[in-house]
């Protein structure tokens, strides 16, 4: 099992994802991936955090004056796009607890993914034996971390409870 505090390199950085698609598509491709994949073009680098809110909003919530659900979205795309890097650890909460893996590529968009709203992705190196860490091994503060309703969110500042889970599982 690797340690994820044999981390070396850039600050310890780990990012929760509420992936779209299946467990059995993640692991076949070893890839995460989200969803609103109609939202093209977050992929370039010039873009601001408000682009990105302005494309979600016109893709998905064109009729709605309020800007707030499109930019929830937008901040998910942000940390998935923009602050997950290479060797940052990412957990995908399952039923079956959650499966921890390192990000081993660049976010990809791949419009043949459009249809199963898929077409965001990332490779990652699955940790584990590609196996869940059960919620019963789990600290409380990474649970309840786990149950967040944002797509992406940062747990960063949980390595220390993180590390835990995986030395007992």
């Amino acid at each position: 099992m690797i340690s994820l505090g044999e981390y070396t390199g850039k600050a310890f950085r780990a990012f929760i994802v509420k992936i779209s698609g299946t467990v059995k598509k993640m692991f076949a491709e070893d890839i995460v991936m989200i969803g609103y994949s109609k939202a093209e073009g977050l992929l370039d680098e010039s873009l601001t955090k408000d682009d990105f809110s302005e494309i979600v909003h016109k893709q998905y919530f064109p009729k709605e004056e309020n800007k707030r659900p499109a930019g929830q979205i937008a901040g998910d795309f942000w940390r998935f796009i923009r602050e997950m890097d290479l060797e940052h650890y990412v957990l995908v909460p399952t039923i079956d607890g959650y499966y921890i893996g390192k990000i081993a590529g660049p976010a990809t968009y791949n419009e043949m993914r459009i249809f199963n709203d898929t077409a965001y992705q990332r490779k990652v190196q699955w940790l584990h034996n590609k196996e869940p860490i059960t919620l019963a091994k789990t600290p409380e503060k990474v649970q309840t971390r786990l149950k967040t309703v944002q797509a992406v969110i940062d747990a960063s500042d949980l390595y220390q409870e993180i590390e835990f889970a995986m030395r007992i599982s």
